[in-house]
């Protein structure tokens, strides 16, 4: 095979396809797949068909050894928790055998889909940098997810947000690191804690309001200009001419918060960022709100039309709307200080304020 390799290979190629003989039909069919140089195959083969034009038996080309696999690469995935408005980040860093590492960092949003997607190659000093920055800075802590769950996630964000197809979002970069076909699309769920038993799930959605109290929900808030119309309704009820006894406000209230939660609150979505939220408690050492998470989603799922009766839904309603309310009221309390113009009802009612009693008689 060196011979054949060599300078000399084509000139001792052709002098063997001049001996007529079979074993030399079968050596020069051996050799053939296994030479490195394309001049050597060439000229191996040229001389194979001189034999058999000579009328001497060729065996058929030996199969070429089967070519080394090429290692895929291993793959890494980190999700962070969802915050108020239903963002989190998505991390999937892919080690190649170089020694490159690249990462691929999107914002997924429940339920609007994919809203943000980036590539970069970085070191993996670089990677934990950013980790740190994200917790310090940003109060953003990454957990390890298995990469095929995070992938299904990726490609059910792309298709909801329109962006599958565009050569832009996760299909573009999934190619460079997949072929399989994805997994459907479902949470992570953590082995670090069982799913609430029956028995359990009853005490934990009745303290499901505690879920506020985990830095992961600080800012689950729904947009003002949401609350304002419930506002009103509210601050209309506390400040009626009716006389209302306490029982009547107390019931014009619940009608408020019944209906806010029904038009702030999609259930199905609350529950899918509770059941995210979930795998991150459990991933970080909170099994209780974990376990207080997994319950108050599947109640939420169970029962829908009941979801204002959920304590967890009641109070994100009522912390909302009683923050901004008292909001407004200092607001309108300081308007009131710093005017110099008198209203005529603040006239009539500091008049008869001030007015003496009528003694009869």
């Amino acid at each position: 095979m060196r011979v054949l390799e060599g300078p000399d290979g084509g000139t001792a190629a052709d002098a063997l396809g001049d001996l007529a003989a079979p074993p030399v039909a079968a050596l020069l069919a051996t050799v053939e797949p296994r030479l490195a140089s394309r001049a050597a195959r060439k000229a191996v083969r040229r001389a194979l068909y001189r034999l058999g034009q000579r009328g001497v038996p060729v065996p058929a080309r030996a199969a070429p050894p089967p070519a080394r696999p090429v290692a895929a690469p291993e793959i890494e995935g980190w999700m962070s928790h969802v915050d108020g408005r239903g963002d989190r980040a998505v991390w999937l860093v892919a080690s190649a055998p170089a020694g490159a590492t690249r990462l691929v960092a999107a914002q997924v949003n429940e339920p609007e889909g994919l809203r943000d997607l980036q590539e970069a190659e970085v070191t993996r000093k670089k990677l934990r940098a950013a980790r740190r920055q994200l917790e310090t800075q940003a109060h953003l802590r990454l957990v390890p997810v298995p990469w095929r769950i995070l992938d299904a996630l990726l490609v059910e964000a792309e298709a909801r947000s329109g962006d599958a197809g565009r050569g832009r979002g996760w299909a573009h970069a999934r190619a460079r690191l997949t072929s399989e076909p994805p997994a459907p699309p479902a949470e992570p769920v953590s082995r670090r804690v069982a799913a609430p038993a029956d028995a359990d799930a009853a005490a934990l959605v009745a303290g499901s309001v505690r879920l506020f109290d985990e830095p992961e929900l600080a800012s689950w808030w729904p947009p003002s200009e949401a609350l304002a119309p419930f506002v009103g309704e509210i601050a209309a009820v506390r400040d009626s001419p009716l006389v209302l006894n306490r029982l009547q406000q107390e019931e014009r209230l619940r009608e408020v918060l019944g209906r806010a939660a029904a038009t702030l609150i999609p259930v199905r979505v609350f529950a899918r960022r509770l059941e995210a939220n979930a795998y991150v408690f459990a991933e970080t050492g909170r099994a209780e709100a974990a376990r207080t998470a997994l319950a108050t989603a599947a109640a939420l799922r169970a029962r829908p039309a009941e979801a204002h009766a959920v304590p967890f839904v009641a109070g994100y309603v009522e912390r909302a709307l009683g923050r901004l309310l008292a909001e407004v009221t200092a607001e309108q309390e300081e308007r009131a200080q710093s005017s110099l113009v008198v209203t005529p009802q603040e006239f009539m009612r500091d008049r008869s304020a001030s007015r003496p009693p009528r003694i009869r008689g």
